[in-house]
């Protein structure tokens, strides 16, 4: 995971502060967007300079609530799997047949439908057994990541109008008690349920940039109050970010499981430093590898004595 692009979101409050963009030196050009446009904007960015291409777009629900980040999205032609809330309504195709065409268009009527708009939970809690399949997306440092996956084929709604056909895809626990997570995609009806599953899950690499990034490469340990100072520090971290896992990547053929920290402490070891050298590092690395080993398997075994069921084997 790398960061291509970055922009410091601002209040609208603050940009309208005239002091204050001036004692922060905020460029003129800067006008207020909301997280969603700055995240368009950024990817426009990245798509016109040609060196980057988008298989899939991940994001949280607010992104998923916002009906012109996805409109974008889907002018750009990205295929997408976006959180949304439960109480996400949308028209589930179930119902297109017993729907009066709106105006000719096969997407169901806005005025004539609002009562077969159902939400998110409502589709889930209705959903039968043979509709959830259990999926084990990958071994988690705490056990295996396995859930039940159901989806339902349905028509978006953007505003108070249809929307474009989506998938609607639900995630939930395996436990008596279980937890549900919600994802809309524009993927085309022929897409497997196991990609929506991997690609909705693959969001977790976002966190864990942020979580290597402010743990171990300082990019919560600035003093900026300028706009340039404070991107121009987000720079320097994102690069010793791409060279810490340009490290890593070149390791893994050898140890799997090595994780970013580790990587770090074989780079440092490489500088001239009076308490660590490389012989140092290697056996601080198998130290840590050793016990993320142990802990791993502890974790597995009480994963699998708490919820006593099989699994498939994983996806990754």
């Amino acid at each position: 995971t790398l960061l291509l692009d970055h922009q410091l979101y601002l209040p609208k409050e603050w940009l309208k502060d005239q002091e204050r963009r001036k004692k922060a030196r905020i460029p003129k050009g800067i006008r207020f967007q909301t997280k969603p446009q700055i995240a368009i904007s950024q990817l426009r960015r990245t798509l016109q300079a040609g060196h980057v291409r988008f298989d899939w777009i991940v994001a949280d629900a607010l992104y998923g609530h916002d009906g012109p980040f996805l409109d974008a999205l889907e002018g750009l032609s990205l295929r997408y799997v976006i959180s949304v809330a439960g109480n996400t309504r949308v028209w589930p195709k179930a119902y297109t047949s017993e729907i009066r065409p709106w105006l000719g268009d096969p997407r169901p009527s806005a005025v004539k439908t609002r009562k077969a708009a159902k939400t998110a939970e409502a589709i889930a809690a209705g959903l039968p057994a043979a509709a959830w399949h259990v999926m084990h997306l990958r071994e988690g440092s705490k056990g295996p990541l396995a859930f039940e996956f159901s989806r339902v084929r349905a028509w978006a709604i953007r505003g108070s109008k249809p929307g474009p056909p989506v998938w609607l895809v639900i995630r939930r626990t395996l436990e008596r008690k279980a937890e549900y997570t919600y994802y809309v995609s524009n993927a085309d009806e022929s897409t497997p349920l196991e990609t929506l599953a991997l690609v909705g899950g693959t969001r977790f690499r976002v966190e864990e940039f942020f979580e290597e990034s402010k743990g171990a490469l300082g990019m919560t340990d600035y003093e900026a109050r300028g706009w340039n100072s404070w991107h121009h520090h987000m720079s320097l971290v994102a690069l010793a970010h791409l060279f810490v896992a340009q490290t890593r990547r070149d390791l893994k053929a050898k140890v799997p499981e090595l994780t970013l920290p580790m990587a770090l402490e074989l780079v440092r070891s490489a500088f001239q430093r009076p308490h660590l050298n490389e012989d140092d590092a290697i056996r601080l690395t198998e130290y840590h590898l050793q016990r993320n080993r142990t802990a791993r398997q502890s974790h597995r075994k009480s994963w699998l004595q708490k919820n006593k069921r099989t699994i498939p084997e994983p996806l990754l």
